[in-house]
Formats: structure tokens, sequence, C-alpha cells
């Protein structure tokens, strides 16, 4: 009996002394609890660039203002800067991961008409630009038979580029160019309000990690990679015409497009779930899609240029003045008033009989 206790304790011991199995650390992607929409905001470049001394004081709070420029083909348009510093969605991040299906920036006027609407643009990649100067020598033999060199007065000039991935974080700016309808440009004083529209899909739901080696962002890879494979192709042929010269803009996805993707996206999320359950120790995922609007805020119209010549409204409100004072002159001098100087000419002397 003792026999078999001493065998059932150092079977025991044996157990509890092996190696333990290897445990997958999960790798959750690290991201804000929460979209924070009032962090998204348009500024102007005054914001953008930040003050050089931290002793310069801070100006007093002046109403937000923009101006309405023209682009050398005659097209109004006004420039300002997008920002989403911890908002807890890096926009331009997850417009390139597919994740964000639509964008727009809308402007409206005091009628609450749209006067711009555009999807919000992005410099995908920056040049790097070398010039390099080639100076060619020319050796001439003469008649002493010795070489003469002679230096070329024309050098060589080579330019090569080179496009670079430009990648963004929530502290950078991105600059925006609204161009406004010909026949709903507002005018001096007037307020705009813009705000961002989002369409954003994450149908991730805590998944099991270790069905991708501890990757617990490898599931939503899987149901973003068609659209996540198309605008990677895009990137390349930007990289392609950037490294040419040219300018062009990251093309958005059209209508066709997303009803595609989010039907792509939803058959991928019921194939994984399964019609029993889930499938590959997944806990269960859902499509989940947020219609996302920021908050508007509001700028006034301070400046027009066009043509070369810049309108301010201080000058027109001084003008308006000026103008307002004038007629207020000349409308005085025009009425009969008892108040009036007695030696005015519009008053005449009477006599009045009496009996």
């Amino acid at each position: 009996m003792n026999r078999l206790y001493f065998v059932s304790y150092l079977l025991l011991f044996t157990i509890g002394c092996q190696t333990p199995q290897q445990v997958i650390t999960p790798t959750f992607p690290k991201h804000t609890e929460q979209i924070n929409l009032n962090r998204i905001k348009m500024i102007t470049k005054s914001e953008a660039v930040p003050s050089e001394s931290k002793d310069t004081k801070k100006p007093l709070a002046q109403e937000p203002g923009v101006s309405i420029e023209y682009s050398e083909n005659k097209i109004p348009f006004i420039q300002l800067d997008l920002f989403f510093e911890d908002a807890g969605i890096s926009i331009i991040e997850e417009i390139i991961a597919g994740t964000i299906l639509e964008h727009h920036i809308i402007v409206r006027n005091q009628k609450g008409e749209v006067i711009a609407k555009q999807p919000v643009n992005f410099q995908a990649y920056e040049i790097l630009e070398t010039k390099t100067e080639v100076m060619r020598n020319k050796v001439i033999v003469g008649e002493s038979k010795k070489p003469v060199k002679v230096n070329s007065t024309t050098p060589e000039t080579k330019i090569s580029r080179e496009a670079i991935e430009r990648q963004y974080t929530d502290r950078d700016t991105v600059p925006q160019v609204l161009e406004i309808k010909e026949d709903k440009i507002p005018t001096l004083g007037e307020y705009i309000n813009i705000y961002l529209e989002l369409t954003y899909v994450n149908p991730q739901l805590e998944p099991n990690c270790e069905s991708y080696l501890g990757n617990c962002n490898g599931a939503k890879q899987k149901f973003f990679e068609d659209v996540t494979g198309r605008n990677r192709r895009e990137l390349d042929i930007l990289k392609n015409r950037y490294v040419e010269g040219e300018v062009a803009q990251f093309p958005s996805l059209t209508e066709k497009e997303q009803v595609d993707f989010k039907a792509n996206i939803k058959s991928k999320i019921d194939n994984l779930n399964g019609v029993f359950g889930p499938k590959h120790g997944f806990t269960k995922f859902m499509f989940r899609e947020w219609n996302l609007v920021s908050s508007p805020q509001y700028f006034r119209i301070l400046a027009i240029n066009k043509n070369g010549k810049q309108t301010l409204l201080e000058e027109r409100v001084e003008d308006k003045k000026q103008t307002d004072d004038s007629a207020d002159r000349s409308k005085a001098d025009g009425n009969d008033s008892i108040f009036d100087s007695p030696t005015h000419t519009k008053h005449k002397k009477r006599t009045i009989p009496t009996p």
C-alpha cells in the first residue's frame, strides 16, 4: 500500500516538473479606446504652424476666418488643414487600409446650402529629387604631339527622382483645397461651416489570437485584404506618376466599389462564423458600420483674392461706414427741423399780421 502511495506521489511530481508549453502573447493593435469626433477639425495655416518661442504671448482669441483664393484656371477655393490628433482614429492610414470606405469634407453657407464637397485629399508620396552636374573634359593632340586638356563649357545636368511613401500619424496636418461651386461663392463677412463625414467599418470582436499566432488583427486583415490590395495597387500607380513629375490624387472608392467591398466583407464574416457557430476557435464576428460626422466649425470670409487683387473685410467695413456717414449728413441737410440753426437759408422770414 505504501508502495502505491509512493508511485502516485512520484507520478504527480514528474508531471508537475514537465516544461510548460509556450504561451502565445496576444498582440492587440494599439488604438485609443474611444473615437472622439470633436478632435477631428479643420485648422488654418497659422494654427498648423506651432509658435517658435514658448515665451511668445498668445494673441487674444479672434474669430476664425479664411480667404477665398482663385487658381490659375479661375477656380475659387479655400485652403485649410485637416487635423485629428487624439481623435482615436488615424484617418489617412484607415483610408489606405480600407476600413474608411467613404469620406467627404463638406462646406455649407449661411443658408445651409452645400457650396463644396470633396473626398479627403492627401499626398501619398514625397518626391526626393537629386540633381547631378557632370563636367566632361576633352583631350586634344596638337602639332607638338603632346595632349592638351580642354574643359567643356557646357556641363550636363542629370535629374533623378525617387518617390517615398509618406506615413501619417495623428499629429500630422493634412492640407486640403476645397473647391467652391461657381454659383455658391460666399461674400465678404459671410459665415461658412465645415465638417467631415466618414463611413467606418470595423467588424472585429475579440478574436482568438492563437489562431493567428498571437496576431489579434489577423482576422481583420483577412476581411479587408481585397480593398487594401486595391488601394496598394493605386498607390503603386501613383508612385510611377509622381516619379514622372505628374501631379495626381489618390482615387477614392466609387459607389459601386463601396457596395462590392461591403458585400465581400460580409461574405467573409459569414463564412468565418459558420452555419453552426464560429469556426477555427474564433469568437463570433459581426459586420459593424458607422456613419461618423465631426462637429461643424464656423469660419468667416475675411478676404477674397482674385486676379491679383485682394479685398479685405476691414476695407469693406470702413467703406460702408464712410458711406453711411455721408448719407446721414446728406439726410440731415435735406430735412427741415425746428432744431436747425436760425440763420439757415431754408428758414424764411415771415410777417404774421395782427388784428
